[in-house]
């Protein structure tokens, strides 16, 4: 249920004693809030600190009860808290290189490539725990997700993955749209759990 409703995740958050509901979240936002920092310019271990101090700064603020649902989507605060923590991160390292006698400017994104960022990372999340969930929760045979996987992702021709897999060319053609068809369906619920699309 936590998984696949953000309201009932929002409303599970409301006791800080469940850790389930707070693992769930911390698995849902972290990793894109970590590809976030470093495609907004943090070094890999940077991005990880600001999405820590992104969802420490989110639980406290949720704890004293500065969400308002009515005011915008989970998706925009927490946007806003992570940029705040991408900002802080730059001019602390832009303060440090100054007093070390370099010249650094902290560039500041805008709105508009924050949220492109934003989305383009949630979609990356969701097509990684898409595909995950048809390898794991599916009745798909692995033969016919690695021949999607070859094709789609691998860029091969149908004639190559059909050689490799020892298969026919239809064959391949068939795993792509089985494939493409579960895909689509658990990347529409993911999207509403991100609130994407």
């Amino acid at each position: 249920m936590f998984t696949r409703t953000t309201t009932a995740l929002l409303d599970g958050l409301v006791d800080p004693a469940n850790e389930e509901i707070w693992r769930a979240f911390d698995d849902r936002y972290r990793p894109i809030l970590v590809a976030f920092g470093h495609r907004l310019g943090l070094a890999p271990e940077d991005a990880a600190d600001a999405a820590q101090e992104t969802l420490t700064r989110f639980v406290r603020s949720f704890r004293a009860g500065k969400y308002d649902r009515t005011r915008g989507r989970l998706r925009s605060w927490i946007v806003g808290i992570a940029r705040h923590c991408i900002v802080d991160l730059q001019q602390a390292a832009t303060d440090r290189r100054e007093r070390r006698g370099l010249s650094a400017v902290a560039e500041v994104p805008d709105d508009a490539e924050v949220a492109e960022v934003w989305d383009d990372e949630c979609e990356r999340e969701i097509l990684r725990k898409g595909m995950a969930e048809l390898r794991q929760e599916t009745k798909t045979d692995s033969r016919t997700i690695r021949a999607f996987e070859m094709l789609a992702f691998d860029g091969r021709r149908p004639a190559q993955v059909a050689q490799e897999l020892s298969i026919t060319t239809n064959d391949v053609y068939l795993a792509k749209h089985r494939c493409l068809k579960r895909l689509r369906a658990i990347i529409d619920g993911l999207h509403e759990l991100y609130e994407v699309g």
